[in-house]
């Protein structure tokens, strides 16, 4: 029996497509571990054995890409079996004396790599030689193979609550069953079928979105109503131009203790206390190149749209627009101007949810969707309309509680995300055991050394402590 085939929905396609313009749609993490002291451990063969053991539970690492003939359809996963962890698991090391500017810089070039399409779109990068001799582990994934909800249950499947050395055993690992792969005429059924299903939902939800538009337009508050109310430009800013192959990355953890207190003490959420911290950021940061615009910077930040109980293996998320009100002297009436802010966006998304689509067909879209794709880098379009936001900051809760993986205790476990053309800048956010873990990577021209706006981050909340304890 052949290899079952899963079409990719339109959401998890575009990820796919939006590479033809150079760049990487791969989400990660930078992880500090610390290896036990145990004679004769090494991590990078305890990982090779874990996966080893493990990979049978994760799904997700062992598809690969199958393409529809002729752009019939959207690309199809498939079960491929035997999985080279020889390949996906590498090591290397960092010079004397090993500096967090020496990883981070590493982490900045692995990350600007694109991954080979014709295996299981994932790699590990186990790093030695830092100075504190932790183990770090750079992981990327693609962001058309999990989103938040498939990485959490990666997550469950990789890390243990304990310290668990697993079995050794075999560096290949394949699936229960492994079946062949399809042939042709299989593959172009069921990219047909799928493109065809695709069509008849978006045909059955019209009249739904109709009556939505149409009560939502209604509404005393006009959510939908005139665009100039819902959607919002942002002023142009080094962040906002073409991206380049090179990126620069920095991570810094934050006492998540503070970020609680901040929230409490000032009556706002804990994001829009992490999106006042990124707005002091770089209202410092753009006031030192004395390029700061006159009008607010406006955040992307990414929305579930998942709906309680829903367990597709898909992405399911949208962007909204958050203003930082960067042109407000005040940090404390900024912060109040964000909380405000996010209150309207948390209502618009309710209201809107079942109006923001993430599916298309996918007849004919590899060539349509790839070339409007590299059209828009070739254009240099990014630069050429009005931007709608100026960088994108995403804030993720995690697991409150240590964990390990492969025996090796995880200290820090740093997110690094993914920038395009316009959108030079990303800031994502992770809570774990007790801290709040904060990656940053930009492309290089837009800001050459990432740590600067860590350090910034630093300073906001150190700010904002002094003004909660009325200092």
């Amino acid at each position: 029996m052949a290899s079952r085939l899963r079409p990719l929905s339109g959401l998890d396609a575009g990820f796919l497509y939006l590479e033809d313009s150079g760049t990487p749609m791969h989400v990660g993490s930078l992880m500090l571990l610390q290896a036990p002291a145990r004679r004769g451990y090494d991590f990078h063969q305890a990982l090779l054995d874990l996966l080893s053991e493990r990979l049978p539970k994760a799904p997700a690492l062992r598809r690969i890409l199958q393409f529809a003939p002729m752009g019939l359809g959207h690309p199809m996963w498939r079960d491929g079996g035997e999985v080279d962890l020889e390949h996906h698991i590498s090591r290397r090391k960092l010079r004397a004396p090993g500096t967090d500017k020496q990883l981070h810089a590493l982490v900045a070039k692995l990350h600007a790599e694109l991954l080979p399409r014709d295996r299981p779109l994932w790699k590990f990068v186990v790093i030695e030689g830092h100075h504190s001799c932790c183990v770090a582990l750079h992981t990327r994934v693609h962001h058309a193979l999990l989103d938040g909800q498939g990485g959490v249950a990666l997550a469950q499947v990789l890390l243990d609550l304990e310290a668990r050395q697993p079995a050794k055993r075999g560096r290949g690992a394949k699936s229960p069953e492994v079946a062949p792969p399809p042939g042709a005429l299989a593959i172009a059924r069921t990219s047909l079928r799928a493109s065809a299903q695709q069509l008849a939902r978006m045909f059955r939800a019209l009249p739904e979105t109709v009556r939505l538009a149409r009560d939502s337009a209604g509404d005393a508050r006009g959510l939908i109503g005139r665009i100039r109310d819902n959607v919002l430009l942002a002023p142009r800013t080094a962040f906002n131009a073409q991206v380049s192959t090179e990126r620069s990355f920095s991570a810094v953890s934050l006492p998540l203790s503070d970020i609680k207190r901040l929230s409490r003490a000032f009556g706002v959420s804990l994001n829009d206390v992490v999106m006042a911290l990124v707005a002091h950021a770089l209202r410092q940061f753009l006031l030192t190149q004395r390029r700061l615009p006159t009008k607010s910077l406006i955040a992307a930040m990414p929305v579930s749209l998942r709906e309680a109980g829903n367990a597709d293996a898909n992405n399911q998320v949208s962007m909204v627009q958050v203003e930082l009100a960067t042109q407000v002297r005040d940090d404390l009436e900024r912060l109040r101007r964000i909380a405000a802010a996010t209150g309207e966006i948390r209502e618009r998304v309710g209201a809107l949810r079942h109006l923001i689509p993430t599916d298309f067909p996918g007849l004919a879209a590899p060539i349509w969707a790839s070339g409007l794709s590299r059209l828009w880098a070739r254009g240099r379009i990014a630069e050429k309309l009005p931007a709608l936001a100026n960088l994108v900051v995403s804030n993720v809760p995690g697991p409150p509680m240590p964990l390990y993986l492969a025996g090796a205790r995880l200290l820090h476990n740093y997110p690094v995300s993914i920038v395009t053309h316009g959108l030079g800048l990303n800031i994502t956010v992770q809570s774990y055991n007790g801290q709040l873990e904060v990656g940053v990577i930009a492309c290089r021209n837009a800001v050459p050394d990432a740590a600067v706006v860590t350090r910034a981050l630093q300073e906001a909340l150190e700010r904002y402590l002094q003004l909660q304890n009325g200092i």
